[in-house]
């Protein structure tokens, strides 16, 4: 739903987490920290229909955050001018009209929760956008030592102004089916102790079953600044590396940059929000008001709310590369399945006994048949003269690419 919406979850369950583990001398603090409510609001420069999350803390029990449903939430620019959002699911509010932040503008956000209590954040200008800059894939080597391929950005602002940015990028591939047959198995008949019991035939695909594509999303939150150094650019920002054994650079691989241009006071939240997830000991190091954001309670200033709301700019850019680009000449990296020994299971179970019609004594179950109807193998090739064992399988991502990816070109997919 909303970008900042997995960088805000972290801490939340991290704090439901502190409640259940927390040390003797923190539990004043903590008592009723189940009650605090947690925001996540991004608006953007985007013509869309925006969003805001409003949760509880985890309560003592819970594997998931309580919603907060019933709030008035509202936008409003510096003109008076009100967005105003209706809850569309539980604790998730959308904007009643598409809208976009505008250049010279400040945004404030309300929220009137069910129970009466307000909410403000503080006034917050729409940072100047900026393109993502050049992108680029070399061959690098990571701080393990590890070979690989790292995907880098130019930026620069043209201007003296120091510039903050914050990353998202979704990564699709393609993946190629090493072992992939035209033919596939079909179980005609699986009675055993009746006339023909294990009946399997060998037909072709309806679908595309060879070549497929796979998605994946950043998982990690990804900063950077210009601060501290000379003008305002930003060169050769490393953010992203894959390592050179990794299978989804073994085709065709595109990764899909958002870049959000940021306000100062935003980038020392995720900061601080990133410094947060990475000690080596939470309980000792982190007190519950150390991710203290730009939203308070009205009427108790000293009330701890969570999250942030954040206005940014938006800008995104696609890139392509091809293994060969990176790696010329190199063998491809391994297949996420063991693809090189051919299964042969046996059709006819090895010590199939039948008292009569329908009454088998032991060893009823066809061990191919079995596989094809779990969908564990595919058809590899047949075995000629064996009428036990006749067919050879390969395990069913080597035939069959929909086990790890969807058959279903990206719109957006270029192949030059």
């Amino acid at each position: 739903m909303n970008t900042g919406r997995k960088l805000l979850v972290f801490p939340i369950s991290l704090l439901g987490f502190f409640c259940i583990s927390c040390v003797e001398e923190f539990n004043a603090r903590v008592e009723n920290i189940e009650n605090l409510l947690v925001v996540d609001a991004l608006i953007t420069d985007e013509f869309k229909q925006h969003h805001v999350e409003l949760t509880r803390v985890f309560a003592f029990g819970n594997d998931e955050p309580l919603v907060e449903s019933g709030a008035l939430v509202r936008v409003l620019d510096d003109t008076g001018l009100a967005n105003l959002f209706e809850e569309r699911e539980p604790g998730v509010y959308s904007s009643q009209n598409a809208f976009a932040a505008e250049q010279g503008k400040s945004y404030q956000l309300h929220i009137t929760t069910a129970d009466g209590k307000d909410y403000r954040s503080t006034q917050v200008i729409l940072p100047k956008a900026f393109p993502v800059g050049a992108m680029s894939a070399k061959p690098v080597s990571n701080e393990n030592g590890d070979q690989g391929v790292g995907i880098f950005l130019d930026n620069s602002s043209n201007g003296a102004d120091p510039t903050f940015f914050r990353y998202e990028f979704e990564e699709t591939y393609k993946i190629i089916a090493p072992r992939w047959e035209a033919f596939r198995f079909q179980v005609v008949r699986n009675a055993p102790c009746f006339e023909d019991p294990f009946v399997v035939e060998i037909v072709t695909w309806e679908d595309e079953r060879r070549t497929c594509f796979g998605t994946a999303k950043s998982q990690r939150l990804i900063q950077n600044t210009s601060v501290e150094l000379e003008g305002s650019a930003n060169t050769n920002f490393r953010l992203h590396f894959l390592a050179q054994d990794n299978y989804i650079i073994s085709h065709r691989y595109s990764i899909n940059v958002r870049q959000y241009a940021q306000t100062q006071d935003a980038y020392s939240f995720y900061e601080r929000l990133g410094d947060f997830s990475s000690f080596p000991d939470i309980f000792s190091q982190v007190q519950p008001g150390f991710l203290e954001g730009n939203i308070t309670q009205e009427s108790n200033p000293d009330e701890m709310v969570l999250g942030y709301f954040e206005v940014a700019s938006v800008s995104e850019e696609r890139m392509y590369f091809n293994y060969e680009d990176v790696f010329p000449g190199e063998d491809l990296p391994p297949y996420p399945s063991n693809c090189g020994t051919l299964g042969n299971p046996r059709l006819w179970p090895p010590g199939y006994t039948c008292l009569g019609p329908g009454d088998c004594e032991k060893d009823c179950i066809s061990s191919l048949i079995e596989q094809i109807m779990t969908e564990e193998v595919v058809y590899a090739a047949t075995k000629e003269a064996d009428t036990l064992s006749p067919y050879f399988t390969w395990p069913s991502p080597c035939g069959d690419c929909t086990k790890i990816g969807s058959n279903i070109v990206p719109e957006f997919w270029t192949e030059e």
